[in-house]
């Protein structure tokens, strides 16, 4: 099959059908012939090339591309550019710029100066497809930084506090150890058990807090409404917060607004588990903040109610995702919430904490993230429970937002949906029970030296009643645990004690600090403890230790941090001390860090104390031998 070609079309109307823009330039970049493209694309009257297309640049983009138009201009180089244009749509092209041969210069008659062919391509679509492909790979890579992230936090949260609960049951052990039932140490076992109790709760949030954020994730998690009045119930959960407010000297208050009462709120359909969950982690961070401020302390909580759907509250506040959004993660449209009037319950926090700046105020309900990135190093945290709470406030057909500036404290306020319903005579109480307490208790690490007040005051009868507990059923369990042991060899206690050697303990946990010193200044070792990295640095650039247990998460200073600055200072003053990395991070990358940075050795939660002692023997070992070979 043969085409005929049709002489009768010209060269312009060809051109015309071209999907990018042509021209034809004389020597003097003046227009010679273009296509209805290159006009649609560059909209100019004027034949002066150069005026056009500069006029049609985005100021963005301007002078980047002048500038290289004009040396490329000069020197008769071919050109490449891409930019954004200034029209309203802002498109983004592709200019190209190329002298045409000899021969193909006769065929427009322009004579012997040059001609040039210009052509521009609306690369628009290109630009999308690699913005939206380069969003995707950033949001992977986010989303892998995350999973470390949360990978990290799960295993320090959880390793942690498994040492203390090896050196506890290794306290029990040996409290009983060869012993006869009326010899045992009760308060040496009570005091172990109380902190076992707690380092268990403390991991039994963190686990409850996983699965509150993989249910949320999935929308499994299911809200269980109940006959409530919620100016009183929401107190249990503030309760548990007494004796940290005591320790840190923070005046607390709650009231009641007037709008509580004006809405004449009383019983009420309501998930206060859920709720009393936001309020708990509230607090823990206003408490955190609080106590770290100067001056004049207090927190103070306020509960109101409104008919309406509120947009603020209190009305500095602006809520995190308004809208929408929130609306459409509603749980309580089902049958069991009854069919009473809609009313709000709104519940405010207000902090003469530290504060945070306003652009830090953007981040703080994201998952993952606390204010700034020095927050989680300066204060601790891991970033979970504001995004938790702003989930579970959806849930429940509320919002939750903040208002606050740098050093001058926090106001956080959310509210939540409920149905107004009536208690029936006879009925039972469904406020909170047991169960619920126990889910809302306070992180061990943030209890502090309070933290047997804290047992005590749950317990009716307090400290008394600890001396009845009873021995000989622990005892009895333990005895067959020493009669497997007795065909076992036992470890040569000679190697794993201390000399006197001058030992610091880096450590933020107040629990693992008092358990781990006091154990190893009973094995014979002089022991001095730093709560973070610089009390570390600055101890020992005063009088250098034998060696250094260094913890790997920290306040202030983290531990890689430290040993690179222990590190700088030996290179100066010369020395060498022993640098035993603790951690309850698992993966490579972190421990190749820890090495990298300074550490000699490593050791993972949970350990043993003879494990702890032998590792540290080594280490002295190890640098006694060096010290000697560099004397002789």
């Amino acid at each position: 099959m043969t085409f005929t070609f049709n002489q009768n079309v010209s060269a312009q109307q060809l051109a015309d059908l071209l999907p990018n823009g042509v021209a034809i330039l004389s020597h003097r970049y003046e227009l010679v012939s273009v296509n209805r493209r290159f006009r649609e694309l560059i909209p100019c009257p004027s034949v002066n090339f150069s005026e056009c297309w500069l006029r049609s640049v985005h100021p963005d983009d301007y002078d980047r591309v002048s500038t290289g138009y004009r040396e490329v201009a000069t020197s008769k180089l071919p050109l490449r550019f891409e930019y954004h244009t200034r029209d309203p749509d802002s498109i983004w092209c592709v200019m190209t710029l190329d002298r045409l041969d000899d021969k193909d210069v006769q065929c427009f008659g322009l004579g012997d100066g040059g001609v040039f062919i210009c052509t521009i391509a609306d690369i628009t679509p290109e630009k999308k497809a690699e913005l939206l492909q380069r969003q995707a790979a950033e949001e992977a890579q986010e989303r892998k930084k995350q999973q470390e992230r949360f990978i990290d936090m799960i295993s320090h949260e959880i390793r942690n506090p498994l040492s203390a609960i090896v050196h506890c049951t290794e306290d029990i052990q040996e409290a009983i150890h060869n012993k006869k039932p009326d010899e045992i140490s009760v308060t040496s076992i009570t005091e172990a058990t109380e902190t076992i109790s707690l380092c268990i709760r403390h991991q039994k949030k963190i686990v409850n807090d996983v699965l509150t954020f993989s249910k949320l994730d999935a929308s499994m998690l299911p809200l269980s409404p109940r006959k409530v009045q919620p100016q009183r119930h929401l107190t249990i959960p503030m309760a548990i917060f007494r004796p940290e407010l005591r320790k840190h000297r923070i005046h607390f208050e709650y009231k009641a607004d007037v709008s509580y009462a004006e809405c004449g709120i009383d019983w009420v359909m309501a998930d206060l588990d859920r709720m009393g969950q936001v309020l708990v982690n509230i607090l823990s961070n206003a408490i955190k903040f609080t106590a770290q401020s100067e001056g004049q302390r207090s927190i103070r909580v306020s509960v109101g109610a409104s008919i309406e759907r509120p947009t603020s509250y209190p009305p500095n506040i602006v809520f995190f995702d308004s809208g929408e959004s929130a609306l459409r993660q509603d749980g309580t449209n089902n049958s069991e919430w009854g069919n009473g009037e809609v009313a709000y319950i709104m519940v405010a926090v207000k902090d003469s904490g530290i504060g945070v700046t306003e652009q830090a105020q953007k981040r703080l309900f994201e998952r993952f993230n606390q204010a700034t990135p020095k927050t989680e190093s300066i204060y601790g945290g891991s970033g979970l429970g504001l995004n938790v709470c702003r989930k579970l406030c959806h849930l429940h057909g509320g919002e939750i937002g903040v208002s606050s500036k740098k050093c001058h404290g926090s106001t956080f306020g959310f509210f939540f949906k409920v149905r107004r319903t009536t208690k029936e005579a006879g009925e039972g109480d469904q406020s909170f029970d047991v169960s619920a307490l126990d889910k809302l208790c306070v992180d061990i690490e943030s209890l502090g030296n309070e933290m047997r007040d804290v047992i005590f005051e749950a317990q009716p009868g307090g400290p008394k009643d600890a001396d009845t507990i009873r021995t000989r059923s622990i005892a009895r369990e333990v005895e067959n645990e020493q009669t497997q042991r007795a065909d076992q060899s036992p470890p040569d206690e000679e190697k794993l004690t201390g000399d006197g050697q001058r030992i610091l303990l880096v450590e933020d946990n107040v629990i693992n600090r008092r358990i781990i010193s006091r154990k190893l200044s009973t094995l014979g070792f002089n022991m001095s403890i730093a709560r973070n990295g610089q009390e570390a640095v600055d101890a020992n650039r005063d009088n250098p230790f034998d060696c250094i247990l260094m913890d790997q998460q920290m306040p202030v200073m983290d531990g890689n941090r430290a040993a690179k600055a222990i590190r700088d200072v030996e290179k100066e003053t010369g020395g060498h001390v022993p640098i035993l990395g603790v951690t309850a991070n698992v993966r490579d990358a972190q421990q190749k860090e820890m090495i990298d940075a300074g550490m000699d050795d490593i050791i993972y939660k949970p350990y043993g104390t003879y494990e702890l002692v032998e590792k540290i023997n080594r280490l002295l070992s190890k640098e006694g031998n060096t010290r000697a070979m560099v004397g002789t």
